[in-house]
């Protein structure tokens, strides 16, 4: 696993949030799920037919995404020869704000020595209460930081939950906080 292919997936991760962008004030911060339940720790990813769609991540997400509507109910699949996933969108036609939900199973999976090596890497005890870490750029984590296109990575083993969003309206009040408990509600989805 190379750090540059490390880097090059949260461009392209930045790159799709800022198409969100495109389909466009602060409200009052949308909330998500408690964390509910103790460890799962994943034995093994989920095949490409078994993860979850959008409208099962947007229940997963709960609050969180009250105010918007899915982009594409069905989302996008894709899956390749070191990866498979799907990625959800949401929007809120009345002000712009928009974020997304993206899940990549790897076949070669991201690993926490890779993420330091690139500084991307971040602990935070919800994740590691799944086995899992943090990526985000520069390994800095401030969870009451607003969420912006290049969200918080959230890796457990091959399977990688990110939330992402393009700032506006009321994507604007959503914090990195947030962006980690709807990424790991996502996670413990597949569980």
């Amino acid at each position: 696993m190379s750090v540059f292919r490390a880097a090059g997936r949260i461009g392209l991760l930045a790159f799709a949030v800022s198409t969100l962008v495109a389909c466009g004030d602060n409200a009052e911060p949308a909330s998500t799920p408690p964390v509910t339940s103790g460890p799962h720790i994943v034995s093994a990813p989920p095949p490409p037919e078994a993860l979850p769609g959008c409208t099962a991540i947007a229940t997963a997400l709960g609050e969180l995404v009250t105010g918007f509507e899915a982009v594409d109910e069905a989302g996008t699949r894709q899956d390749g020869d070191v990866s498979y996933g799907i990625s959800c969108a949401w929007r809120n036609a009345a002000d712009g704000g928009a974020f997304g939900a993206i899940v990549i199973v790897d076949r070669e999976p991201l690993t926490a020595a890779d993420m330091q090596r690139a500084g991307l890497y971040a602990e935070d005890a919800r994740v590691s209460a799944l086995g899992g870490f943090v990526a985000i750029p520069d390994g800095l984590l401030d969870g009451k930081a607003p969420l912006g296109p290049v969200g918080p990575q959230v890796i457990v083993g091959p399977v990688t939950v990110t939330i992402a969003g393009n700032g506006r309206g009321t994507a604007g009040a959503i914090t990195l906080d947030q962006a980690l408990d709807a990424a790991v509600a996502v996670h413990r989805l597949m569980r």
